[in-house]
């Protein structure tokens, strides 16, 4: 397998590392009844990383030698995004497996936000519109934070 990744490049082993991953995250969550890991490893290695690839990509810092945009500079920045963009839209169908959703109508609602908003963010990268996937980025923000303030334990 690492003769093909080389062969083919990063893009390919990105893509098998992401299908390895959900897999992983997948097993594990059927092998481990505790719901709560199961989410935080949902959450820390899959929405988060995804999330932070949308927020990272659009803005500015504010530092005393001057403003520097997030916008990203090149194809394999906004590669990047549009990666991000497509974790969040597929994090519906992760978070809404049935172990996972428990028939709860607002977990279901919540988890069903993502999908247009990663849409939206997608559209943003591929159109390499930093703006809207500011605007897009707020969106996601406030999904997560909805959710947040009902399921996340303090």
């Amino acid at each position: 397998m690492e003769l093909i990744l080389e062969r083919e490049g990063n893009g390919c082993m990105k893509t098998t590392l992401f299908l390895i991953l959900i897999l992983s995250i997948s097993f594990n969550s059927f092998a481990d009844n505790d719901h709560h890991a199961d989410m935080h490893d949902v959450m820390a290695h899959l929405l988060t990383p995804a999330s932070e690839k949308i927020w990272n990509a659009s803005g500015f810092i504010i530092t005393k030698e001057g403003e520097f945009s997030l916008e990203p500079i090149n194809q394999e920045e906004w590669n990047e995004v549009i990666f991000g963009a497509k974790v969040i839209m597929e994090s519906t169908f992760i978070l809404n497996r049935p172990d996972r959703a428990k028939g709860r109508e607002d977990w279901i609602r919540f988890s069903e936000l993502l999908e247009p908003i990663g849409k939206k963010a997608l559209e943003a990268a591929e159109s390499k519109d930093s703006e809207k996937l500011f605007s897009v980025g707020a969106d996601l923000y406030q999904a997560c934070v909805a959710c947040h303030n009902v399921y996340m334990k303090k």
